[in-house]
């Protein structure tokens, strides 16, 4: 039987030790492995990333491991993620989880190549009193407001739009944390139509250290 994948679960006919080749057929048992296999890489939704080289500047080198998760580091000032993204993925997700700052600071976002300029965006910040504030970016050199550090932790929950297309690029995040009682969501473009592949984190102030960055691409 063909796979029924993702219509319906896939119920197989599982050989006994004693079950001849023909019975249920060896070349069958392939081709529905082979089918089922292909269709689950076809539709799968979020898939990890493997990055093709990263760099890093000011403290002890980030590493990438075979596996796509880069780890930050200690002391660093910026991260660079080279070949993230491809053709494969219109829209990417970044995280990043563990590790602190050496100060307070947001996690900011860049595309490689687009340095100055480019960048605008608005969060909403709730404080811990009814007042909601708006701070906005414009024509800025990078997307601040991306994640979020401390000397207690840090996170990003990014999801970036167009990043492999000749398109204007867009995010949005999934939380900021702007310090103790202000609270936040992200959204920002980028005045930019060529295809992208790498991105860099940069800390607004200070270093970061330890925690890991992972890709994780929405198949089209």
């Amino acid at each position: 039987m063909a796979s029924g994948f993702p219509g319906s679960i896939d119920n197989f006919t599982d050989p006994l030790s004693n079950s001849s080749l023909s019975s249920p057929s060896h070349a069958g048992q392939h081709a529905d492995l082979n089918d089922a296999v292909e269709k689950i890489e076809t539709y799968m939704g979020l898939v990890k990333v493997i990055p093709t080289s990263i760099s890093s500047a000011g403290g002890t080198a980030a590493t990438l491991a075979a596996n796509g998760t880069i780890n930050i580091g200690t002391g660093n000032t910026s991260i660079q993620i080279n070949g993230a993204f491809s053709s494969l993925y219109d829209v990417y997700r970044i995280v990043i989880n563990g590790g602190v700052s050496s100060a307070l600071c947001s996690l900011d976002f860049s595309f490689v190549g687009v340095t100055t300029g480019y960048y605008g965006g608005w969060v909403g910040t709730k404080f811990d009193t009814s007042a909601v504030v708006g701070l906005g970016l414009n024509n800025a050199a990078r997307w601040s407001y991306a994640g979020w550090s401390n000397t207690a932790g840090q996170f990003m929950d990014l999801t970036v739009f167009a990043a492999n297309q000749a398109l204007r690029k867009y995010c949005q995040t999934g939380g900021y944390v702007n310090s103790t009682g202000s609270y936040g969501t992200f959204v920002g473009e980028v005045v930019d139509t060529s295809a992208r592949t790498g991105f860099v984190i940069t800390p607004s102030t200070g270093t970061i250290t330890g925690g890991n960055i992972r890709v994780y691409g929405y198949r089209n």
